[in-house]
């Protein structure tokens, strides 16, 4: 055998007994048994608040949080909006909002979405919002809202 080979069988026969006599003695288990499943249930959220009051806070709130400004005088239709496109070129893109009395607002960069929220930018496949100081990207894949050229 060569020589080389059996000194290094040799060295790891005795890293081994040494680990072996060096690594700390297993614990012994503990007392209670573990053959009992109690099994695992989820806590029960309880709430004392009444769901007409939780609907009506809900439909109060805008969709990246906090509570929406509502404007006096303007009907429900058309305070409902939604993102409908995203339209032009790379540096003059808009982003098109539809209104729920079928209006259209094209928006760019530095302006507000009705709610307020500030648009920080608008990309090819998606809307950059500013919330609390913080950008977040509001992507559209997976939609079905057409983008326009």
């Amino acid at each position: 055998m060569n020589v080389i080979l059996k000194r290094w069988l040799w060295l790891t026969l005795a890293s081994a007994v040494v680990i072996g006599l060096l690594a700390p003695a297993p614990s012994p288990r503990s007392g209670t048994s573990t053959s009992r499943d109690e099994g695992w249930s989820v806590p029960r959220n309880v709430t004392t608040m009444d769901p007409v009051i939780l609907a009506a806070n809900l439909q109060k709130t805008s969709l990246w949080g906090g509570q929406a400004d509502v404007i006096a005088g303007v009907d429900d239709r058309a305070m409902q909006w939604r993102i409908a496109a995203i339209a032009g070129q790379a540096r003059e893109r808009v982003v098109v909002i539809q209104f729920g009395d079928e209006r259209l607002l094209p928006l760019k960069a530095g302006e507000k979405f009705p709610d307020g929220t500030p648009i920080a930018e608008v990309r090819e496949n998606g809307v950059c919002v500013t919330l609390s100081g913080k950008r977040r990207f509001l992507p559209l894949s997976g939609q079905t809202i057409p983008i326009v050229w």
